[in-house]
């Protein structure tokens, strides 16, 4: 058996690879063997290095023929052709007994014999090529078991990763457009599906192209969709003309950062002005009691006050305009029943607090010279204003000036509802007032921010997060875990029950219809982003990673023992160069960077993996494709990308990476813990594919007939003028454009 899989000798070894020269009676580059004959030094191929009782594995990925000149027996120099035939392999793994693992412990040492990778040896490596039928993976350890292709070398060799490995670790799909990604992860999905031991699975892709569903779902002659296969999905357009199933979010589940920077508050009055607002918005529409309301905006404006009155590089006018504006808030009309409660129960009268800020009002004012500038507030004045606010703190709190309160009611980022308009006309205009204070310094620092607000309540392109225009969206009963319910296709509950559609209307929320009316699981849910507004891309996905993220670690809190993990969730990223790039300045911010580098970090701690897609490898946050464990390569051209994807990937792949550029499409190199060995992969075919073929620029070209374009519907549809029962394209129409 070795002399007839013996090939050559090791010539020199260094720690990743070794150099092997070819035996001289290799004809052709061929080697036949009781098992067929099999070639000799073609790229990508394994061979054997047996070292005592163990095999090292190598891949192959160089060739070379080096000619010298050979001396004859009688001393003469004579420049005959002898020529060496080279091959460079890069040493892989190790075949212990029948079990193969990735890594060196031991190297060959020079002049040992190299052998052909056998049917055995690839059998350890790659799995048998047949698996039997009852022999259904270990739940616990299913090992290599979900066939992704085959092999681009080894004719009629399974390619299967390790489901654990590569969703648990997150994975990357690279390429070049055209090359191959969203069939890949069709195939993949696809692939799982088909396994007759899978029962469910929770895939959650965010398809910014709108390619996906044409994968998993066919589309009847009546123009209606239904399952490809016997599974269920569920996808979720952004075309706000698909009324009963469109994408809505509701904007109350955005926590504060989110608000921040989708209205782009910035650092100094914007910031706290927007976060106050909120706070107030949220606890007013909220079971939170007017007294609760009350005690919270005292002690918050207290301890503004009393800290205000130490700094240095404070002012008295300051303390007297933030003294006067909380004297104009609490008279205001929508706290007369808070007061009421406050006599009940902390012998506290509105007359008490009033008479507090006046002694703050007049200390303050005996400091400010007229005309010059305004002085600090020296040690006496700041014992006469502690003196008198004192009480009604502790009274309060039953703390001391100065010491921390317990917050009672809602903070700015819990995700309850609130009124939209009211927001905007009522909580923003009175934390502006209050820090006005007499003064138009806040209305003016703020005014971009309330500009942005007002135009993005105004854009129907914004409709999915805010609602009509003009209108407000209903308060429906566990409106967050109906939204993540079918997000993450887990299907309906029995309890508790969900408000009827007469408080909140058919249509105005889609998700929430669709658990009213107790649609089932699936397996797979495609949320079709590719309509939503480019500047608000980055925060739909953020929002979604997020909510995703923190329902996964409350499960894990709320569930006892064992529930950290129990609903594993993939959440496949197409194009995330888009949304998680990495920063080109320093101070250069993203929230959805911020939230994916998070789940890379952290997610799999709690059961949420990635899958991160992308053509431009090096335009993507370093943090997340670093913690990839995984990677599907498909072609490469882009210097950059190669570059920067080299820098990922640990040195030893090197030198199989020079060929990422010549990959022909469907073909990718798939490398790390998800494969037992490096190995070139033929991708299975997806089927259905996605709907991302090239465009056919010369069928159109020669085509009779041209094709019929709706361009006035398609524009009225897109400035808004057009119903939504027009709007879709008749069935000759899309025969024409090939859909």
């Amino acid at each position: 058996m070795a002399t007839d899989f013996e090939i050559g000798r090791v010539v020199a070894v260094d720690t990743a690879q070794v150099s092997i020269e070819l035996n001289r009676d290799l004809k052709g580059m061929s080697r036949s063997t009781y098992e067929g004959p099999q070639e000799v030094g073609r790229i990508n191929s394994y061979v054997i290095i047996p070292v005592g009782a163990r095999r090292l594995v190598a891949m192959v990925t160089r060739v070379v023929l080096v000619e010298e000149a050979e001396m004859k027996a009688d001393r003469t120099m004579v420049a005959l052709p002898a020529a060496r035939r080279l091959m460079k392999a890069t040493l892989i793994g190790t075949i212990d007994g029948d079990k193969f693992r990735q890594g060196v412990s031991l190297f060959p040492v020079l002049d040992n014999p190299v052998h052909l990778a056998g049917q055995a040896d690839l059998d350890a490596i790659f799995g048998p090529i047949e698996r039997g039928a009852g022999a259904a993976p270990d739940p616990d350890e299913p090992g290599y078991c979900i066939p992704i292709g085959e092999s681009a070398v080894v004719q009629g060799r399974p390619i299967r990763i390790d489901p654990d490995a590569f969703f648990g670790k997150h994975a990357a799909i690279l390429g070049s457009t055209g090359s191959g990604k969203s069939c890949t992860i069709a195939s993949l999905i696809q692939s799982i599906r088909e396994q007759p031991a899978v029962k469910r699975t929770t895939f959650v892709i965010l398809d910014t192209n709108g390619e996906y569903r044409t994968a998993f779902q066919r589309q009847k002659d009546d123009a209606n969709w239904e399952e490809a296969a016997a599974r269920n999905t569920l996808y979720i357009p952004s075309d706000p003309s698909m009324d009963g199933d469109r994408l809505v979010i509701p904007y109350w589940f955005m926590n504060a950062e989110d608000f921040v920077r989708l209205f782009q508050a910035s650092k100094g009055v914007q910031r706290p002005v927007l976060l106050e607002a909120l706070r107030l918005a949220r606890n007013e529409a909220g079971d939170v009691t007017p007294l609760a309301v009350l005690r919270e905006e005292l002690v918050h404006e207290i301890n503004r006050i009393w800290s205000l009155s130490g700094k240095d590089e404070s002012t008295s006018k300051d303390v007297r305009d933030l003294a006067n504006g909380l004297k104009t808030r609490i008279g205001q009309n929508d706290l007369t029943q808070a007061w009421t409660d406050a006599q009940t129960t902390y012998s506290l009268t509105k007359a008490d607090v009033e008479a507090a800020l006046d002694t703050v009002v007049s200390e303050a004012e005996t400091r400010i010279d007229k005309g010059t500038y305004p002085k600090v507030l020296p040690a006496d004045a700041r014992k006469a204003i502690r003196d008198a606010l004192e009480p009604i703190y502790q009274k309060l709190t039953g703390a001391h000036l100065g010491e921390s309160a317990g917050a009672s009611g809602r903070s700015a980022d819990a995700p309850s509802y609130f009124d939209k308009l009211k927001f905007r006309s009522r909580h923003l205009e009175q934390v502006l007032r209050r820090e006005e204070s007499g003064g138009a310094r806040a209305r003016d620092y703020a005014g971009t921010m309330l500009l942005r607000i007002d135009r993005l309540l105004a854009d129907r392109r914004f409709d999915f997060l805010f609602g009509p225009v003009g209108e407000v969206l209903p308060n429906p009963a566990h409106a967050l875990a109906a939204f993540l319910r079918d997000t993450l296709g887990i299907g309906p509950t029995q309890q508790p029950a969900l408000s009827n559609e007469t408080d909140v209307r058919k249509g105005s929320m889609p998700f929430y219809d669709r658990q009213r009316g107790k649609k089932p699981a699936v397996d797979v849910v495609i949320l079709d982003l590719s309509l939503l507004a480019a500047e608000v891309l980055e925060n739909v996905t953020a929002l979604i990673g997020r909510l995703i993220l923190e329902f996964l670690q409350r499960l894990g809190e709320h569930g006892g023992e064992g529930a950290r993990g129990s609903l594993p969730v993939v959440l496949v990223l197409e194009e995330a160069h888009n949304y998680i790039q990495q920063p080109r300045f320093a101070e250069e911010e993203s929230i959805a960077r911020l939230v994916f580098e998070r789940i890379a970090r952290e997610g799999r701690k709690y059961g949420l993996s990635l899958v991160v897609a992308s053509q431009r490898p090096s335009e993507l946050s370093k943090t997340v494709l670093s913690q990839c464990n995984s990677f599907i390569v498909h072609r490469l051209q882009n210097p950059e990308d190669l570059r920067y994807f080299k820098e990922i990937v640990p040195g030893i792949y090197g030198p199989m990476l020079d060929q990422i550029p010549a990959l022909a499409p469907q073909t990718a190199l798939v490398l790390g813990e998800c494969v037992p060995a490096p190995a070139l992969v033929r991708i299975r075919e997806a089927r259905p594919v996605p709907r991302s073929r090239d465009p056919q620029f010369y069928r159109y070209w020669v085509s009779d007939a041209a094709p019929l374009v709706d361009v006035e519907g398609i524009c009225a549809q897109w400035e808004g003028t057009r119903d939504d029962e027009d709007a879709a394209p008749s069935a000759d129409t899309k025969d024409e454009l090939g859909t």
